[in-house]
């Protein structure tokens, strides 16, 4: 038996226009301004010109009175790209209502372990979509989240407590929050709550599709996310803020029993229209779950987008960001870069955005009773924020409960080192001993250096290694959960001849947008 329990459809009738049933041939409405807030077409108020309105592979543009007019597709999503200067109204969760679901039969038979869709019947007269006229500068900010992953009541107060509180402390002017994907950990029936504790925020909130989103009792890659729409709706659309162009696209293809990374074919196609009514100059940020590549996983195909030449064929000549989760890792690619043997080959940046939950809400706790939950590489749960200005944009990572932006600590690959505690070594044994900074937003555009005491600074390597520190806090987690190295792991060799006693060491880094952070710390020479 089928379980539509309070189904969010409800929040979708404010936009019918009628109750007189269309022909099943097209679906028809206005795209309109909502001057008194009723999120109903009232006489007077006037359809919104040039609006792209799509069925998930059409896309048209609404007229001078803001009409449209699309093919019907079989269990289609109808939904609006937000026009620059304009907002959707918002639901209780915070989340845009941008779309109409179209579901005459409700979700398969085969969806029994949590809620589907329930059957929306035929189509009405109309279907029209509000939009509120708002100022909307070409400087603003959105907060990006990594994979959240709450599996439980426990884990959502550990993030409302932390990520949430943090994000409405310090980012209230934002103009979004995008999360990209992984919101649920399997357990689809928490999201009422999650959705509701992460309105908290008090922004408006865009979510990625993820693979731990998804129905596992799905037959194919067509119903795998029937709860992430029963609430969310799509799981590919874009959206416009300033001279920006946003696509949330969904990178998990599903064939009823394992998931890769690729896009469908439905979504490059649909792509390649909505990106044709964007302006050449714009700049396109993409936002999807699965990486187009990654380090941390570059063995493992599934992980990464198998058809992601396909993207970049429709990309030719734009200026594009990627922004990814899946990983649980900071990874920061740009075009030309390579780490030892091996190379991401992307024509444009990309940056996996580590993780909100950090390595899935584990470790020693922190004095709020919240879990360290440091990431496989060694960095703080945390979040994002990318600026944008025109078509540039620029980004700062924020980790949770901590200021600094790396870990500093020692690591010797020689054995046999007297068993001091860390930080204290003996003289004559400081030969093959190194500084290890963990510089979690770091990049080949970034300089990192060292200086010892009052000595010159000077330039560090880029090594891939474990974060001494972090692992410590690993301690008892499975294999899987375990430190591996990275791509911001930078070292320099200690001197030979410091004299006994204290020293300093500083690390300087300086991000590619020439901002410049420090982190000192002392250390023992017996």
């Amino acid at each position: 038996m089928r379980r539509y329990v309070g189904v969010v459809l409800v929040l979708l009738v404010v936009f019918l226009g009628g109750v007189v049933l269309a022909q099943e041939s097209t679906v028809c409405g206005v795209v309109f301004e909502d001057v008194n807030g009723n999120r109903v077409l009232d006489p007077g108020e006037q359809g919104i010109p040039g609006v792209p309105v799509s069925n998930g592979l059409e896309v048209v543009v609404t007229d001078a009175a803001g009409r449209y007019e699309l093919p019907v597709r079989e269990n289609m999503v109808v939904f609006v790209t937000k026009p620059s200067g304009y907002a959707f109204p918002l639901s209780e969760y915070n989340t845009p209502l941008f779309y109409y679901l179209h579901r005459p039969g409700g979700s398969p038979e085969a969806i029994q372990e949590y809620p589907g869709i329930a059957p929306t019947g035929s189509l009405p007269q109309e279907v029209n979509f509000p939009l509120y006229r708002v100022e909307e500068d070409e400087d603003f900010s959105v907060v990006v989240l990594g994979d959240t992953q709450v599996t439980n009541h426990q884990e959502i107060q550990y993030l409302r407590d932390s990520i949430v509180a943090d994000v409405a402390e310090r980012h209230s002017s934002a103009r979004c929050a995008i999360v990209l994907g992984d919101n649920i950990n399997d357990s689809l029936n928490l999201y009422p709550r999650y959705l509701q504790v992460m309105a908290g925020m008090g922004i408006p909130v865009w979510y990625v599709f993820g693979n731990h989103d998804m129905n596992f009792d799905a037959p194919d890659n067509a119903t795998k996310h029937e709860t992430f729409s029963r609430y969310l709706g799509p799981t590919y659309y874009s959206f416009n803020i300033g001279k920006v162009h946003f696509v949330v696209l969904d990178s998990v293809m599903w064939d009823g029993k394992e998931y890769h990374g690729e896009i469908s074919e439905d979504q490059l196609l649909w792509l390649e229209k909505d990106l044709a009514l964007v302006p050449q100059d714009a700049l396109v940020v993409f936002a999807m779950h699965i990486p187009l590549v990654s380090y941390i996983d570059r063995a493992a195909e599934k992980h990464q987008v198998k058809n992601r030449e396909k993207l970049f064929a429709l990309l030719e000549g734009r200026k594009a960001l990627f922004l990814a989760g899946h990983t649980h890792t900071i990874e920061r690619f740009f075009p030309g870069d390579s780490f030892g043997d091996w190379s991401p080959n992307l024509p444009f940046p990309q940056i996996i955005a580590g993780a909100a939950c950090g390595s899935w809400w584990s470790g020693p706790k922190d004095d709020l009773g919240i879990p360290l939950s440091y990431t496989r590489d060694g960095v703080p749960k945390g979040y994002f924020v990318v600026e944008c200005s025109g078509n540039s944009w620029k980004d700062t990572f924020y980790p949770f409960g901590i200021s600094r932006q790396m870990n500093v600590s020692f690591f010797s690959p020689r054995k046999g080192l007297a068993g001091f505690p860390d930080g204290v070594f003996i003289r004559e044994e400081l030969g093959g001993i190194f500084v290890l900074a963990n510089v979690f937003n770091a990049d080949s555009h970034s300089k990192v250096l060292c200086a010892i005491d009052d000595l010159p600074p000077q330039p560090m390597e880029y090594r891939s290694l474990v974060d001494p520190f972090a692992a410590r806090l690993h301690t008892g987690l499975p294999d899987w959960m375990q430190m591996k190295g990275s791509t911001h792991t930078y070292i320099a060799p200690l001197p030979e001849n410091l004299e006994r006693g204290l020293h300093r060491v500083t690390i300087t880094f300086e991000d590619a947008y020439g901002r410049v952070f420090e982190e000192t710390r002392f250390f023992e020479v017996l």
